[in-house]
């Protein structure tokens, strides 16, 4: 852990993008000078666990050399792990955590986190954070990610000549990337990603708990393509151009997509119940915020906020961070900037997130 860098780019890695911001503090504002994005061939990640070390660490070193604006002097990475391969959530210790046993909180939350991960505490590495102490209890916000993993991510950044700072989990870069530094109130942050589709309780200015949503880019293209018999690039051309708008293409995407709609529906509204059952002492949620390449999906925030009653909307990546004019990014694309956004702002801020 670290205090403020000044100088490390945030990278974010997936199955088939890398993208890269860096950024620095003028004054109070936090300015982005350096942003990139490259495809990443089949087969190199599969679901986040990495399959060819070599062609990953020869993209990575190219995305670096070739990102608009000036050249990237800094070695400094802070970079994600998968979101399909980590663990975050608040537990509940019983014990009361000070000053004089906090050298045991490791060892409190090893026992703790066995009844929430199917692995040995030996398999995983882990962070936490203190998030409340009372006389008999202890609330952490508890990170965690197996270590052939975590020690894969760390191997390819070290083989791409960089250094690394942090490797963080993808839901708290996309919280302080999208959210103001203190939000008290809940919210459900939804990353709609071409693989899979994270979604994010947040409450009382911390993550309460990550899940993954059976909804992914790729998923509604393929859905389009067999319904409507077309090839991949067809059917991706129809998903831009007519979105879940009933009044273009008469609608075809709507009917066609209707029951991955309903099944996204309810997935959230069981999700949302469980948060009030088991976190009895959570605020109700009063929002939803999609973010990633999948929010430009046209009237997607409409459709959900009516089938779910509750206002959405599509996230800012850039609400906490600015373009100078010299470089375009649309606020459209940004969204596929949003986690390496909120890991470059990592560098920037004097407390980690997590």
């Amino acid at each position: 852990m670290f205090g403020r860098l000044q100088q490390a780019f945030g990278l974010d890695i997936s199955d088939q993008a890398i993208r890269l911001i860096n950024c620095r503090k003028i004054g109070k504002k936090n300015i982005i000078t350096n942003f990139n994005e490259l495809a990443v061939p089949a087969n190199v990640i599969n679901n986040g666990e990495i399959i060819e070390p070599q062609t990953l660490s020869k993209l990575i070193q190219q995305l670096v050399k070739s990102t608009a604006g000036p050249k990237i002097k800094t070695k400094n990475v802070i970079s994600v792990l998968p979101e399909t391969k980590t663990f975050i959530k608040v537990l509940t210790l019983n014990a009361a955590i000070d000053k004089k046993n906090i050298d045991h909180v490791a060892a409190l939350i090893e026992k703790e986190i066995v009844n929430h991960l199917p692995v040995s505490p030996d398999e995983i590495y882990f962070d936490w954070q203190l998030l409340e102490t009372k006389s008999d209890s202890a609330k952490v916000l508890v990170g965690a990610a197996p270590r052939n993993i975590v020690d894969s991510y760390l191997s390819v950044l070290e083989k791409s000549d960089l250094t690394v700072y942090a490797l963080e989990i993808e839901a708290a870069a996309l919280s302080r990337s999208l959210l103001a530094e203190k939000e008290e109130s809940a919210k459900i942050l939804i990353d709609f990603g071409a693989i899979r589709t994270g979604l994010t309780i947040y409450d009382k200015n911390t993550i309460q708990f990550t899940v993954s949503l059976p909804i992914s880019g790729n998923k509604i293209t393929e859905t389009i393509a067999q319904t409507l018999q077309l090839d991949s690039a067809q059917a991706e051309k129809a998903k831009i151009v007519c979105g879940l708008d009933p009044e273009k293409c008469e609608g075809a995407m709507l009917k066609i997509l209707m029951d991955a709609v309903t099944n996204l529906t309810e997935q959230i509204k069981k999700t949302i119940l469980f948060y009030k059952t088991n976190f009895p002492e959570g605020n109700i949620i009063s929002e939803i915020i999609l973010c990633g390449g999948g929010a430009n999906f046209s009237k997607i925030d409409e459709i959900l906020s009516k089938n779910l009653n509750l206002p959405i909307k599509i996230g800012n990546p850039l609400s906490n961070i600015s373009l100078p004019k010299k470089l375009s990014l649309s606020r459209e694309k940004a969204l596929s900037y949003t986690t390496a956004v909120g890991l470059a702002l990592k560098s920037l801020q004097k407390q980690n997130f997590v």
